[in-house]
């Protein structure tokens, strides 16, 4: 007996938050291995006995994901039909890389949320549940790919020391499943064909000729309209970048080393005007207090003495005329000696 297969009736609506499904698919592989406390598995074996520890797994993981995705509201509710759009997606497309044939998801899932105190909680769930079409599901497989491939990309790029052997490749996966997909665009699938063309909006928003990669030559990203074997166009003005620093260092020196350089500006600033500052004060304690008028009447006692250190005062309290007559002496000893 075949399963009661819907077309997909939501019209690709999670995919207007597919960033977000993403992440929450990238950690639902990283900790939804743990087994879950309560869950009884023994229903697993109705469907397929062979295939047992697999949609085991894929159990954990469903459950993480149902789970992770309510507390991401800080535990209030679903995002609308969106997460429940997702987690049907998500289904679907797991059960069918594990058996594509033979189970049905809505029955498993049925069976899944009896034996699953988390799940059957979350009574609204049931109704966004269902088998989707065989051609739909395939759709929605080679579009998903397409925004992992696009998240790839993004992610290539923007590494310190990006690999072009690595982002290219991502681009050629970018350009092949949108021109198998752009392909059924012909039919009337309007929202199918939104989504598509919101994707190449995004795509042709990356300008690689803006990036500069240390010692490699820019090259454009491929057009999603082009073919994909093709070798990718040097940008026009292109150099070989061997001493310059990437876009991101160059940010980082832009950053960083000009508030080093006003730290060590104020440093050197503040020390000299704390020097001149006290100089000026020593020659008025000097001349105009108590304290110069004992140090005057001890150098009384030695005329010379006196004026030799009232001399050496006024040369330290006017240090350019000083230089500038150490300097003068100096020019004239060498050419004296020479």
């Amino acid at each position: 007996m075949g399963c009661d297969t819907d077309s997909y009736r939501k019209n690709y609506e999670f995919f207007n938050s597919i960033d977000v499904y993403l992440k929450y698919d990238d950690l639902t592989e990283i900790n939804g291995t743990n087994e879950i406390s309560g869950l009884k598995y023994d229903f697993i074996n109705k469907f397929n006995e062979k295939k047992f520890v697999d949609l085991k797994k894929l159990c954990n993981r469903f459950v993480y994901l149902v789970d992770a995705l309510r507390k991401r509201n800080e535990g209030a509710t679903f995002n609308a039909h969106y997460d429940f759009d997702y987690l049907n997606y998500w289904l679907n497309a797991r059960i069918h890389e594990i058996e594509p044939e033979s189970i049905c998801k809505k029955q498993f899932f049925q069976n899944l949320r009896a034996e699953s105190n988390e799940i059957l909680k979350y009574s609204e769930l049931s109704s966004g549940i269902y088998d989707i079409q065989a051609e739909d599901l395939d759709n929605l497989n080679t579009l998903y790919n397409l925004y992992k491939s696009f998240k790839e990309l993004n992610k290539s790029i923007n590494l310190n020391n990006p690999q072009e052997n690595t982002y290219m490749e991502y681009a050629k996966n970018c350009i092949n499943g949108y021109q198998e997909l752009k392909k059924k665009c012909t039919r009337n699938e309007a929202k199918f064909c939104n989504i598509l063309t919101n994707f190449k909006i995004k795509y042709d928003a990356i300008d690689l000729c803006k990036y500069t990669f240390e010692g490699k030559t820019r090259k454009k990203l491929p057009s999603l309209e082009s073919d994909p074997n093709k070798a990718a166009e040097v940008c026009e003005d292109s150099a070989t970048d061997t001493d310059g620093p990437s876009s991101h260092d160059r940010k980082g020196y832009s950053e960083s080393d000009e508030g080093s350089f006003d730290i060590d500006t104020q440093s050197i600033t503040i020390g000299s005007v704390a020097t001149i500052g006290m100089s000026i004060i020593f020659v008025m304690l000097y001349k105009f207090t108590s304290i110069g008028q004992f140090l005057r009447s001890q150098m009384n006692k030695n005329e010379r003495v006196w004026e030799n250190f009232d001399e050496k005062i006024n040369h330290f309290s006017h240090p350019s005329e000083y230089e500038h007559f150490n300097s003068e002496n100096k020019i004239y000893n060498i050419a004296y000696n020479s």
